[in-house]
């Protein structure tokens, strides 16, 4: 090699290693400022979590004072959107939080327990009881949010670090080995004393135990997921059970995935693709209810039907004495190319009749009716609370002066609005 071109390629090698030195501190420059934004970050998501345990201990402690119903249930509402704003708050800290399931459900539970209570409060104010059960989460709240106030002071004086998500980068290393807020939380976590189960019609109440619907053995859980299916039993094959007492089994026939329990036949999936569409909606209708009739599904009333592709998706909900029970419910689909069944649930199907009572007359209950609507019908249905009880409501189909339908339901005991349903029309 030459002497000149020995310079040349020292030139070029010289050039090559000042770029990379250059982009080597760029991109360490780079990680710096995510370092310092995340650090940032993950410092506000702590502080917001701080202040929103501290706003949910303020507003608990409210309820022990407050004695007319309109403060009641201001008390509750303010306590419900405290917990969901604590949980969010603490699902952004740079860690999993899946391990803090005491504390986490404590506040799942104390926002759901002031969302069903705001119902009666509103009206009649806090009963002792309510009154007791607000105090103790008072105390709990209380005492999470002057434990967060601690770790936050040591936060700031440099006693404990901030979690980081850096590890997830190979090239960025550990700062330092002091304790981690993570560690500090998981360690109350293990003290901490969550409340009882308790008795409220809301979604983490504790409910009544039912026992479980249907005896079949296992070999007559085969016999009904082939029958469902339309396949022989030989065609069956056993996929799984389900964990747990319910003693669900999962099968499989070709493309169709059939869960089955005790009671009967839960699910089927199928996951074949539905080619050209060869018979209209009202067959596929009237081959869904032929369906359910012949595996005993009796009065049931068809609620939705739409067409999604080539597939016809329908509801059918239970009918009791002229009432629909509008969260009882089957969901059915039909293969609109050769009319077989195409998907079906029946897991909010409930079989027997309701408790529900109708207390007050449609008329009494129309008085619940705001004056700016106009109402096109009504009829007795009956709806599922928050906490799985059945209730008697009267449906009025309404409009609005845009042209909006709206449907008002009226609890046909208290007399009073269970809930609201707007459709809006499409323009």
């Amino acid at each position: 090699m030459s002497k000149k071109a020995k310079i040349l390629l020292s030139t070029y090698i010289a050039a090559g290693l000042a770029v990379f030195s250059l982009w080597i501190w760029q991109s360490r420059k780079s990680l710096e400022n995510y370092r310092m934004l995340a650090g940032y970050s993950y410092g506000r998501a702590f502080e917001e979590t701080v202040n929103s345990v501290d706003g949910l201990s303020e507003a608990l402690q409210k309820s022990l004072y407050a004695t007319d119903s309109g403060m009641s249930g201001k008390v509750c509402a303010e306590i419900y959107a405290k917990s969901l704003a604590a949980e969010t708050a603490m699902s952004t800290l740079p860690f999993s939080t899946q391990e803090l399931e005491q504390i986490s459900a404590f506040l799942n539970m104390t926002g759901d327990y002031a969302y069903t209570l705001n119902y009666k409060a509103a009206e009649d104010g806090f009963k002792d009881e309510e009154r007791e059960i607000l105090g103790e989460m008072s105390e709990l709240a209380a005492d999470f949010a002057e434990y967060l106030r601690e770790i936050q002071s040591a936060v700031n004086s440099g006693a404990v670090s901030m979690d980081s998500r850096e590890k997830d980068f190979r090239n960025v290393a550990i700062e330092n080995d002091t304790e981690k807020l993570s560690a500090r939380l998981l360690n109350y976590e293990k003290g901490f004393k969550p409340m009882p189960e308790l008795v409220y019609d809301g979604k983490f109440g504790k409910a009544e135990k039912k026992p479980a619907s249907g005896n079949m053995s296992q070999e007559e859980m085969a016999k009904a997921a082939a029958d469902f299916a339309g396949v022989e039993l030989s065609e069956l094959k056993k996929e799984y059970d389900y964990e747990g007492t319910s003693g669900r089994s999962c099968f499989s026939a070709g493309d169709m995935h059939i869960c089955v329990c005790p009671g009967g036949v839960e699910s089927i999936s199928n996951s074949r693709l539905v080619g050209d569409v060869n018979i209209n909606k009202e067959e596929a209708e009237k081959r869904a209810e032929d369906f359910l009739q012949k595996h005993g599904y009796e009065n049931l009333e068809l609620m939705e039907s739409s067409i999604n592709g080539a597939v016809c998706n329908m509801r059918f909900s239970k009918n009791e004495g002229g009432a629909a029970c509008l969260d009882n419910c089957v969901s059915i689909s039909i293969a609109m190319d050769d009319g077989s069944l195409y998907d079906f649930n029946a897991m909010k199907f409930t079989q027997g009749d309701s408790e529900a009572e109708w207390k007050i007359s449609e008329e009494q209950a129309a008085g619940a009716l705001p004056k700016n609507l106009k109402p096109a019908g009504s009829r007795k249905v009956i709806l599922k609370s928050p906490g799985g009880r059945d209730m008697a409501c009267f449906e009025f189909a309404c409009t609005d002066k845009n042209g909006n339908s709206v449907k008002v339901y009226v609890d046909a005991e208290t007399g009073k609005q269970f809930d609201i349903e707007i459709e809006e029309q499409l323009r």
